[in-house]
């Protein structure tokens, strides 16, 4: 018959379970939020999809949760399979939490997310399509989230409606070209980097609080194994 697991290895359980516990809440609920805010998004530009990461983030959070879950059975219960199990489960998310925030990191700090965003906005404005009704419904949401014009010829049709041309060059001869060309990749890249940055701040912070949990279980896990151990010995 297995005996308990000491009382030192119930309270490192315990911290185990809390902070791994937190992390997995945290990174469902701002996955959840952050996924209703792209829920309608009518564009997308940059290296980083918000809605995709949103997914990614609420995986990760149920399978922190469930985690927890196995990890406590199985260092509670003695079942080898379980604490086997929840060591590579924790190690796996760890790593993608990791890999998740530095990539958000370091494209908003290197300056490849503003790039991607300005060249993504080049391609979208040059489409030859523009008289579409996908080109106007992405070119209206963009003036009207962000206040900004996708600048284009106004010679796309009778269909083509004044919401969307708002910015008729061969009218507005003294209008800025480069300034109207640039103010939708500005708009959009002031909003997103910020998303972007705490998107990083957060993964990089619940990364390490789930490596701090992996390492206390590594602990737990040792401690079991040894008095299990023991106990059959005896």
């Amino acid at each position: 018959m297995a005996a308990e697991i000491d009382g030192t290895s119930k309270g490192l359980l315990g911290v185990f379970a809390a902070c791994t516990l937190i992390s997995g809440i945290v990174s469902l609920v701002y996955g959840v939020l952050l996924l209703i805010q792209n829920l309608h998004v009518g564009v997308y530009f940059g290296v980083i999809n918000l809605f995709t990461t949103s997914i990614i983030l609420i995986v990760i959070g149920g399978l922190l949760i469930i985690t927890v879950v196995l990890a406590v059975s199985g260092a509670l219960k003695d079942i080898s399979k379980l604490r086997l199990v929840s060591l590579v489960l924790l190690s796996v998310l760890f790593v993608v939490l990791v890999i998740v925030g530095v990539w958000a990191m370091a494209s908003y700090k290197t300056g490849r997310l503003e790039k991607s965003i300005g060249a993504d906005i080049k391609l979208f404005r040059d489409r030859s399509d523009k008289s579409s009704s996908d080109f106007t419904k992405q070119a209206d949401y963009l003036k009207k989230h962000y206040n900004c014009c996708i600048v284009y010829d106004s010679n796309t049709g009778p269909t083509q409606t004044p919401e969307t041309r708002c910015v008729d060059l061969s009218i507005n001869e003294n209008a800025d070209k480069n300034d109207l060309k640039d103010a939708c990749a500005n708009a959009y890249f002031d909003k997103k980097s910020k998303d972007v940055f705490r998107l990083a701040i957060l993964t990089l912070a619940t990364a390490g609080v789930v490596l701090i949990g992996l390492l206390l279980y590594g602990v737990v896990c040792q401690r079991a194994r040894a008095g299990y151990a023991a106990v059959s010995r005896g």
